[in-house]
């Protein structure tokens, strides 16, 4: 089969390598489709581990013709988190497309329970489901807020952010910098969309209760901070190399819960299904780019299209 493989820093190449085999407990999926995020681009831009297959944004079909998406967080199935369906909370958790081969490939192996059917999600759309079950991680760890919400950031991972919260009842604003990426928020549904010199209470109206932070960098969790009503939740649902200084005195003062999350659960996958199926979240809006298994090598080396949320690769046809 053919399969995208990290050969370097910043390099990466089609392959024909042999089909992988299932172990026991594990299934072979025929690889229909799958969407290229950051992480990949990361792990393309630092050349580890070399003759990786990347990719963890992934769906296809089994033997039997069985559409699936794969829940790309592996657990131990054994501790307390696993038990709870928090597989990405296991001490010994491992990822496919990061610690093991990925999607960007012909077939993958996954273990059984990861992969997840359809229930009538389009197959075309199912590669969502790995960062739309991540956002309704974070929303989970929000814990019982009610009230609008603001979500910091424009990009992907704000979007379906955005999306899960109005599914859970809350008015949603978009807060960034990018006119264009507000227009783009606008257009996808958010209630309200505002730049960071604006105040999110004036509005939405009234305070706001809760604020997602999917931007990066010190300034947006600050904003977030200074910004949420006296008792309200802050999320940190973004990375930020070399991290991110805030002050402590105004989460102490201001009485507020600072927490944060990354990735997601089998739980929080199948929440995601169910909320596709049942069209509370509209992923067919979803802007993507769509390319080939060739393509797939610009879309891991280059920087993502603006106007683009995901670049996604449809292997169906691929020779294998």
């Amino acid at each position: 089969m053919r399969a995208l493989r990290i050969v370097g820093p910043g390099a990466a190449t089609i392959e024909v390598v042999e089909p992988p085999v299932p172990a026991e407990g594990e299934v072979l999926v025929d690889v229909a489709v799958a969407a290229v995020c950051n992480t990949d681009r990361k792990l393309v831009r630092c050349g580890l581990p070399p003759g990786r297959t990347p990719g963890h944004e992934v769906a296809g079909r089994l033997a039997d013709g069985t559409a699936v998406g794969v829940h790309p967080d592996v657990g131990c199935g054994q501790c307390p988190w696993c038990l709870h369906g928090q597989t990405n909370r296991c001490p010994w958790k491992w990822s496919l497309g990061i610690d093991r081969d990925g999607g960007l490939a012909g077939r993958l192996v996954v273990p059984r329970d990861h992969a997840v059917p359809l229930d009538g999600v389009p197959l075309e759309l199912a590669p969502l489901l790995e960062p739309l079950a991540c956002c309704v991680h974070a929303h989970h760890r929000l814990g019982s807020v009610t009230g609008p919400a603001v979500v910091v950031g424009g990009g992907a991972m704000g979007i379906l952010t955005t999306w899960v919260l109005q599914a859970a009842g809350h008015r949603t604003a978009v807060c960034q910098r990018s006119p264009g990426r507000r227009r783009l928020a606008a257009g996808l549904g958010a209630d309200a969309v505002l730049g960071p010199d604006e105040d999110p209470a004036a509005v939405l109206g009234e305070p706001v209760s809760a604020i997602v932070v999917t931007a990066p960098g010190a300034e947006p969790l600050r904003w977030a901070l200074e910004h949420v009503a006296e008792g309200g939740v802050v999320h940190a649902f973004a990375g930020t190399p070399g991290g991110a200084d805030v002050d402590a005195n105004v989460v102490h003062y201001r009485h507020l819960d600072l927490v944060g999350s990354t990735g997601s659960g089998l739980r929080d996958y199948r929440e995601a299904i169910a909320l596709v199926s049942g069209g509370s979240v509209p992923l067919d809006r979803f802007p993507v780019v769509r390319t080939d298994l060739d393509g797939a090598v610009t879309a891991v080396t280059t920087p993502a299209e603006r106007q683009h949320l995901r670049t996604v690769i449809d292997l169906a046809g691929d020779d294998r």
